[in-house]
C-alpha cells in the first residue's frame, strides 16, 4: 500500500485517492464477489436448511466489508469458527482490510506535509495511538475495530519506508522512481506512465518478478544490504514465527498479536534473497493465498456441519481448497487483472447485483408468489394448497426459522437477535394484567400466537428468552446458561408480575435418575427445578403456566416429510422416522410432580392430544398434504403454532 501511495504523491491528492482505490479494488472485488455469489448459490444448494438463514445475513455484512461490525453474545467470533454454521466467519480480516484502504491515503496525504526526517516518527505517533486504543478496548473490540488494528498495517508501512530494497525500481542511487521505469532509449513520458499502470494493476507482492521480465535493458545495480548475519537473523525470525503459530497452547492475543505482527515486519526487512522464502513452491502459494483465503473457509464449514467430523472428509475439504484455488487463479483471476479499469468497473457492478438477488431470492419468490394473497393466519396455509405447496412451504420456514423468531410488537433490548429480554407494545387499555413469558428459543417461537391470543388481556407482556437454556436447571455453575438461571428469577422478582407462562422444550430435564436414586427428594435435577420454581411463584401473584413435555424431532429428518408423503410413504413409518424418542417421558414425569410441589400456583398446558395417534400409538408431527409442524432447529413451524392455536384462544379467554 505505500508502495502505491509513494509512486503517486507528486500527483494530486485526488488523482492520488482515486488511483489508490482504482487499483485495490481492482484487485480484490471481482473474486470476492464471485467467491460471495458461488458460496450463496452452495448454500441453497448443498447446505442444511438450519445453515441458510444465518448466512443470509451475514452474507450482506461480507458484501458491505461490514463482518468485524460489533458482534452479540451469540456472534462471539471464536464460537462461530467452532459451529462453523457462518460460510462467511472469515471475511472480518478483509472488511478491516477495506475499511484501512478508505483512511490510509488521508494518513499518508498528511504525512507528505510533514519534513521527511520526522515521517517515521509521524507513523509511529499513529500506530501508538491504535496501539493504546487496543489494549484499552474489550477483548472483541480489540479483535474486529479497524482503529485497533491501524498499528498493525502501519509496521508494514514502516517496513517500506525503512527502505529494504524489495522492488527492484527503489535499488537506484540516482533515479527517482518514476524515472527508473524510463528505457535508457528515451521511452516516452506517457509510455512509462502506461507501463507503470499495468504493472500497478497486479498484486505489489508480484512487481519484482514483472518489473524483471520487462526491464532487461535496464542495468539496475545489485546492492546486496543483507549481509550473513541478517540472512542468520532472517532464518531465527522464520523460525520463531512458525514455533509461535505451531505451538500447542493458546498464547494469550495481547501477547502473540504484537509478537507475530512485528517479528513478520522485521523479517520482511531481512529477508532479501532468502533462499526459503524465495522457493518456488512457497511463491506459488504466495500467488494462490487471496483466492485461498476466500475458497477455504465455506468448504470447511460445509465438511464441519454435514460430515460428522470425518477426518479423511476433512484432508478432502483442504485438497479441494487447494485445487480450487489453483483454478480460480490461473484463469478467473489472471483474466479479470489483465481488464481495463472500466471492464472490470461493469464485471464489479454485476456480480454486486446478482448478490443482491441469489442472497434476496427467498424475499423475492415470496414477493412473487404471494402477491395480491390476503391471508390473515401465521402459516399462509390454504385448503387448495398441494404436496409440491408443502415441500416449498416447509423449505420457506426452515430457512426463515429465526427471522419468525421476531415479533413486531416488541422492544427488545439486544440488538440484533431475537434472544434475550424485551417488552411488548400495543396492548389494549383494556388489559388488566401484568404478563411475563420465559423460557429458551420457544418463548420467542409462541410470542406472536400469545401476543395476537392473550395481549388483550394484557397491560404489559414482558418476554425472556435464553437460547437452549433451561429456566428450571442448569447443569453447573460454569455452564453457559448458569447466568440466565440467575436472570430469571431477579427479572421476575422486579416485574412481579400477575401470572407467568414457561415456554421451554426440554432439554437436560428428560435426563433418567443418576445411579441409585429412584425418588424425586433425592433427584438433583428435581430439586433444582423445584428451588427455581418456589423462587419464582413467590413473585407471581396467581399462577404460572408451564408448557407440558413432548417428544421432539430428528431436526434433519424434517427436511424430508413432503416429499415422502409425495411418494406415498406410509405415515406411520414417517412418523417414527422423525421422532426424538427419549427423554420425553422423564421429563414430564418432573413437570407432573413440580405441580404437585408448587402449592397450586402453577398449572401445565399439554400438547400431546394435539400430536398423539391413539390408533397407532405414534405422534403425527405434519398433516396429510406434507405440510410440517415442526422446523428443523426443533420449534414449531408457523403451520405448527396455527394448530395449537385454540388451546391459547381457550387459555386466554378464562385468564
Amino acid at each position: 500500500m505505500c508502495m502505491l501511495l509513494k509512486r503517486g504523491q507528486n500527483q494530486s491528492a485526488c488523482s492520488l485517492v482515486l488511483l489508490f482505490y482504482s487499483k485495490r479494488f481492482k484487485r480484490i472485488l471481482p473474486l470476492y464477489l464471485l467467491v460471495i455469489l458461488v458460496s450463496m448459490i452452495c448454500l441453497y444448494s448443498f447446505f442444511p436448511d438450519t445453515a441458510i438463514e444465518t448466512n443470509q445475513a451475514s452474507a450482506i455484512h461480507a458484501l458491505l466489508f461490514v463482518s468485524n461490525r460489533p458482534k452479540t453474545d451469540q456472534e462471539n467470533y471464536f464460537q462461530m469458527l467452532s459451529l462453523a454454521e457462518d460460510i462467511f466467519t472469515h471475511t472480518w480480516s478483509l472488511s478491516v482490510e477495506i475499511q484501512f484502504y478508505f483512511l490510509v491515503p488521508f494518513i499518508f496525504l498528511l504525512a507528505t506535509k510533514i519534513p521527511e526526517k520526522f515521517q517515521l516518527g509521524y507513523y509511529g505517533l499513529f500506530a501508538l495511538a491504535s496501539v493504546i486504543f487496543c489494549y484499552s478496548s474489550s477483548a472483541t473490540v480489540a479483535f474486529n475495530s479497524v482503529f485497533a488494528r491501524i498499528w498493525q498495517f502501519l509496521i508494514g508501512m514502516l517496513v517500506y519506508l525503512l527502505g529494504s530494497p524489495m522492488i527492484p525500481y527503489r535499488q537506484h542511487p540516482q533515479k527517482p522512481e518514476y524515472e527508473v521505469l524510463k528505457l535508457e532509449e528515451g521511452l516516452k513520458s506517457e509510455e512509462s506512465e502506461k507501463f507503470l499502470d499495468e504493472v500497478t494493476d497486479n498484486e505489489s507482492d508480484k512487481e519484482e518478478e514483472v518489473l524483471e521480465h520487462d526491464l532487461d535493458d535496464i542495468e539496475i545495480p545489485n546492492i546486496d544490504i543483507c549481509s550473513k548475519s541478517y540472512q542468520y537473523l532472517a532464518y531465527a525470525l522464520l523460525g520463531s514465527l512458525i514455533t509461535i503459530t505451531a505451538f500447542p497452547w493458546a498464547i494469550p492475543s495481547g501477547i502473540v498479536r504484537p509478537l507475530v505482527t512485528i517479528g513478520t515486519g522485521l523479517l520482511m526487512l531481512v529477508s532479501e534473497g532468502n533462499r526459503i522464502l524465495s522457493n518456488s513452491v512457497l511463491t506459488y502459494i504466495g500467488d494462490i493465498s487471496y483466492s485461498l483465503y476466500l475458497i477455504h473457509w465455506p468448504i470447511y464449514a460445509y465438511w464441519k456441519l454435514t460430515a460428522d467430523g470425518n477426518i479423511y472428509y476433512v484432508l478432502l475439504a483442504l485438497v479441494s481448497s487447494v485445487i480450487l484455488a489453483i483454478i480460480t487463479f490461473e484463469t478467473f483471476e489472471k483474466w479479470y487483472l489483465k481488464l481495463s479499469s472500466t471492464s472490470v468497473g461493469c464485471l464489479v457492478v454485476t456480480l454486486f447485483f446478482m448478490n443482491l438477488v441469489v442472497i434476496h431470492k427467498n424475499e423475492i419468490s415470496d414477493q412473487i408468489q404471494y402477491m395480491r394473497r390476503n391471508i390473515s393466519n401465521l402459516d399462509e396455509v390454504t385448503e387448495n394448497m398441494t404436496i409440491d405447496d408443502a415441500e416449498a412451504m416447509n423449505h420457506r420456514w426452515n430457512i426463515n426459522d429465526l427471522k419468525n423468531l421476531y415479533v413486531p410488537s416488541c422492544v427488545y433490548e439486544s440488538i440484533n437477535t431475537p434472544y434475550g429480554w424485551c417488552r411488548h407494545t400495543g396492548l389494549s387499555r383494556l388489559g388488566k394484567y401484568r404478563i411475563v413469558t420465559f423460557g429458551n428459543s420457544w418463548t420467542a417461537n409462541h410470542a406472536k400466537l400469545f401476543y395476537q391470543e392473550c395481549g388483550y388481556k394484557a397491560n404489559s407482556i414482558l418476554q425472556g428468552a435464553a437460547y437452549a437454556c433451561e429456566p428450571l436447571y442448569v447443569s453447573s455453575p460454569t455452564h453457559p446458561c448458569a447466568s440466565n438461571f440467575t436472570t430469571f428469577v431477579e427479572r421476575i422478582e422486579m416485574e412481579k408480575p400477575d401470572f407467568g407462562f414457561h415456554f421451554t422444550r426440554h432439554i437436560s430435564i428428560g435426563a433418567g435418575f443418576p445411579k441409585n436414586v429412584t425418588t424425586f427428594d433425592k433427584d438433583p435435577i428435581y430439586q433444582m427445578m423445584k428451588a427455581q420454581m418456589l423462587k419464582i411463584i413467590v413473585n407471581i401473584k396467581y399462577k404460572v403456566y408451564l408448557i407440558h413435555a413432548i417428544p421432539s424431532v430428528l431436526p434433519n429428518s424434517v427436511r424430508g416429510i413432503a416429499g415422502l408423503v409425495k411418494k406415498g410413504t406410509e405415515r406411520v413409518k414417517i412418523e417414527k422416522m422423525l421422532l426424538r424418542p427419549h427423554g420425553w417421558e422423564m421429563a414430564r414425569k418432573r413437570y407432573e410432580q413440580l405441580v404437585r410441589d408448587c402449592n397450586g400456583k402453577c398449572e401445565l398446558i399439554d400438547y400431546l392430544p394435539e400430536f398423539y395417534q391413539n390408533s397407532t400409538k405414534t405422534f403425527r408431527y405434519f398433516d396429510d398434504k406434507g405440510f410440517s409442524y415442526w422446523t428443523t432447529d426443533q420449534h414449531f413451524s408457523p403451520h405448527g403454532i396455527e394448530k395449537l392455536r385454540h388451546i391459547w384462544t381457550d387459555l386466554c379467554a378464562k385468564l
